[in-house]
């Protein structure tokens, strides 16, 4: 029998403030090797005369002792009612102390205090302080803190917020570090670090001419990996105080890297912690991507001290504030130090992989959600890159200089402040003659809206948009969407044109407002008859264009458009037709063609090429047929691999053994899909050369030709994995990658291949980055294994997570995900993963699955 309910929902709709102000937080912590003692004393103010009880929270923590204003407080003076302690008659100001014991060895959640390794640390976003101390731990309520840690001196390092303002002797073999945060924050900034680590230092020098120290700490031995991650960092705050005027605000700037963490990265105020996979990188251990992502993400976590920290959610629901905006601000941050395009081009692909994917789940939620049971659940990709996209928009209507006084307006309001997205969208509209403010339907909506684009007559345009029903259930208005168009000419250039009789120009904004509207265009210098038109120019709005143009126009776009975004868009759309669509012939003829020019126009650069290169995913393609065997459309992906491999084998034998192939990141991306074409087409020479360059110094090309090898069964898979897996076998970063490999491979060993990697020495099962390379890649990865047809994959997965979730609700939950996206597939297979989760849903869950699992359930 079913022991799991329907979960417990908290709305937004309920939001009350706390009634009390919390202006000093002191925190004591006294570690030692069993436990840790907490003494955390407030003092605390009450808004008004009626307010006598004050609420704390506190998990797997043991209450002590509670004082008020120095004396006992007897047991009748609280309640402590499983999580909630609270507190009776208190004075209007006062200063409570609460003693606790918490035990950060057994805490395998990674919520809190707990441990990585030898060394303690804490994760509190969202609601992990309440495992370290009883507290009102919720984003509206900032303090300033001050903590003081005593641990033994096998922890040299004795890390939290802000400066330190003084270190000593506690007894034998025992010491201790006060640090002060000058700013108010709520608990879910607070961190804690205790460990012997290596300190790797720099600094930096802000614009108003002040030093500030940088240090990040990782385990001894790994300093020399850590050269990246500074350089990024650096240029993350030299890039915040010249686009927004940002500097930061304390004397030193901390990093240390964790090898048991949930998330990339934290953001605590000053002391930054991070998943050691986003600090340790070089060319060596990590890929051109990991290097990006490394520097994504150090920029994410910098960028929050003022979008998060200074200002930050009043509440959860209010993630996207600070979450949605970071994003956009690190997007745009890679995009000046990369090529703009091919950045947007990858931003694009996330969130049609993911983001859209989940737009069509159950899971389905706006970017401002109205309900949830386990706020852990709602670290989305419709959080993050839909908030992103949202506020691209916006700065799209508005233009670089007013958004940036839009943003002035809202820091210059709110800073030091804990408020809301219709907050940060009063800041935009107050600068702006446009209605800024209707983009708030957008946070109130979910599901990826539908544009159509047709030219229904010479000189009009038609759009028109629909926004589809999702399990979240919410209105279906019309939303603001800008379409950024030009017309692309024969001869490969952009029209002069109007719009309704206004003035000429080579690119327009058009706001579609409406569930349907009509334009004109019309030029005065250029035949637009013989003009193709290019429609949501750099992906303007993150709707499912559909549009009316022919394959012929297609392929002019792919060769011709001067829209880096539009123009890889355009092969994208011959991907999709290839391999969804009838009539395979004529399309991959001219999409053959498509790409043999491309591989020839010495005018672009190989990024670019690589870029174009790259298929829509597997869960792209598996949106927009319905209903799907996702077996069959996997294989369809390979074998569009192969015919291309072998319409552009000359091209791909000449590369991949050129000499000059590896020299920067564009041709190493380039080298990537050649190897991935050559080695799919069976093209002997190829598949040796790829055999060769998996054992590259660079992991960038080895990575490149053991993904290659991954998809074929040929002998050199097995051997080139072998060899990978020897050499690096001592080092547990790039070990993930060879885990990864196998995991994902279509030649696993099914489930029982599964098992085997995870009784690996070098697996950890504690460990949230091992479970991913290896439960996850199979999920998210091994079509053929994961979508067995006997159901074999779903039950694997299921006991997995039966387990996991007793260890690491968090994780286990967004695993889960993967059971759950199944409304496109087949009667049978979703009959299949139905009862994978019914098997599930009948064992007792924590909140994070029950959530995720129950909403699976409810879909069918």
């Amino acid at each position: 029998m079913e022991t799991n309910a329907e979960p417990d929902y908290i709305y937004r709709s309920s939001y009350t403030e706390l009634g009390w102000h919390v202006s000093e937080t002191m925190l004591d912590v006294a570690v030692f090797d069993a436990h840790a003692d907490v003494t955390i004393t407030l003092d605390v103010r009450a808004v008004s005369s009626e307010q006598k009880t004050l609420k704390l929270f506190g998990e797997n923590i043991d209450l002590k002792e509670i004082l008020v204003d120095g004396d006992v407080l007897p047991a009748t003076g609280y309640e402590l009612n499983g999580a909630e302690l609270s507190i009776f008659n208190l004075p209007q100001a006062c200063r409570l102390s609460i003693s606790s014991r918490c035990n950060p060895y057994t805490n395998t959640a990674l919520e809190g205090l707990y441990a990585s390794g030898d060394m303690l640390c804490t994760q509190c976003e969202p609601e992990g302080f309440r495992r370290i101390a009883f507290y009102p731990d919720r984003p509206d309520v900032m303090s300033v803190f001050t903590t003081r840690i005593e641990a033994d001196k096998s922890f040299p390092q004795l890390l939290s917020n802000g400066n330190l303002t003084e270190t000593g002797e506690a007894g034998e073999e025992r010491h201790y570090a006060i640090w002060h945060d000058p700013h108010p924050k709520p608990s879910y900034l607070f961190a804690l670090v205790a460990g012997d680590l290596e300190c790797v230092a720099d600094q930096f020098i802000t614009a108003s001419g002040r030093q500030v120290d940088l240090h990040i700490y990782v385990e001894h031995g790994n300093g020399h990996l850590t050269s990246h991650a500074m350089e990024s960092l650096k240029a993350s705050m030299k890039w915040d105080e010249d686009v927004y005027g940002l500097e930061y605000d304390l004397d030193l700037f901390q990093i240390v890297a964790v090898s048991h963490f949930n998330m990339g990265a934290m953001e605590n105020k000053g002391l930054n912690i991070f998943n050691s996979k986003f600090v340790l990188a070089d060319a060596h251990t990590a890929t051109d991507d990991d290097l990006a992502r490394v520097e994504s993400i150090i920029a994410h976590e910098y960028f929050h001290n003022w979008t998060g920290n200074r200002v930050t959610c009043r509440d959860w629901f209010q993630l996207t504030l600070k979450e949605g905006l970071t994003v956009f601000r690190d997007q745009c941050f890679s995009a000046d130090m990369h090529d703009a395009g091919v950045k947007r081009a990858e931003d694009i692909k996330m969130l049609r992989t993911i983001q859209f994917s989940e737009d069509a789940s159950p899971t389905a939620h706006p970017i401002r959600p109205e309900r949830y049971a386990e706020i852990n659940n709602f670290y989305t990709p419709t959080i993050y890159e839909k908030g992103a996209e949202v506020i691209r928009m916006m700065h799209t209507v508005l233009g670089p200089d007013a958004y940036r006084q839009g943003i002035d307006t809202y820091f210059a309001r709110h800073d030091g402040q804990a408020v809301t997205c219709d907050d940060f969208i009063s800041a935009l509209d107050a600068v702006s003659a446009d209605d800024i403010g209707a983009f708030s339907v957008w946070y109130q909506q979910a599901g990826t809206p539908h544009l159509h684009i047709t030219r229904p007559r010479p000189g009009i345009l038609r759009l028109r948009q629909s926004l589809p029903e999702t399990k979240a259930n919410t209105s279906t208005h019309p939303m603001p969407v800008p379409v950024r168009l030009a017309f692309i000419t024969q001869d490969g250039n952009e029209a002069l044109f109007s719009l309704d009789g206004g003035q000429e120009a080579t690119e327009h904004l058009v706001m579609l407002t409406t569930s349907e509207q009509e334009i004109s265009y019309h030029s005065d210098t250029d035949d637009l008859t013989q003009a193709t038109p290019s429609y949501l120019r750099h992906f303007s709005a993150p709707v499912r264009l559909y549009d009316d143009l022919t394959l012929d126009e297609i392929a002019h776009l792919c060769c011709f458009d001067t829209d880096k975004v539009n123009r890889g868009e355009a092969f994208q759309k011959l991907y999709h037709k290839a391999l969804t669509e009838n009539g395979h012939d004529e399309v991959e003829s001219a999409l053959n063609s498509a790409v043999q020019t491309l591989l020839a126009d010495s005018s672009v650069s190989d990024e670019f090429k690589a870029m174009c290169l790259e298929f829509p995913s597997q869960s792209e393609l598996e949106q927009s047929a319905h209903p799907v065997n996702p077996i069959w459309l996997f294989q369809r992906r390979l074998g569009l691999a192969q015919t291309l491999g072998n319409a552009c084998a000359t091209w791909i034998s000449s590369f991949v053994q050129a000499s000059d192939n590896q020299q920067n990141s564009g041709s190493r991306a380039l080298l990537q899909k050649a190897l991935f074409l050559g080695v799919q087409a069976g093209l002997e020479d190829v598949i040796a050369q790829a055999g060769v360059l998996a054992d590259h110094d660079n992991m960038t090309v080895s990575m490149a030709a053991l993904r290659a090898l991954n998809m074929t069964n040929h002998p050199e898979r097995a051997a080139a994995l072998e060899r990978f897996g020897h050499r690096w076998s001592e080092d547990k970063l790039v070990m993930e990658k060879w885990f990864a490999l196998h995991a994902s491979s279509p030649y696993l060993n099914g489930t029982d291949g599964l098992s085997e990697l995870m009784c690996h020495p070098q697996y950890d099962p504690k460990n949230p980055n091992k479970i991913r390379s290896v439960l996850g890649s199979f999920v998210a990865a091994n079509v053929m294994h994961f979508h067995n047809e006997t159901g074999a994959g779903y039950a694997f997965i299921a006991e997995q997570l039966a387990g996991l979730d007793k260890q690491n609700p968090q994780i286990a939950a967004r695993l889960a995900l993967g059971l759950t996206r199944f409304s496109q597939y087949h009667p049978e297979r979703q009959a299949l993963m139905c009862k994978a989760l019914h098997t599930l849903h009948a064992q007792n869950l924590s909140k994070d699955l029950n959530e995720v699992v129950s909403a699976g359930l409810n879909q069918s």
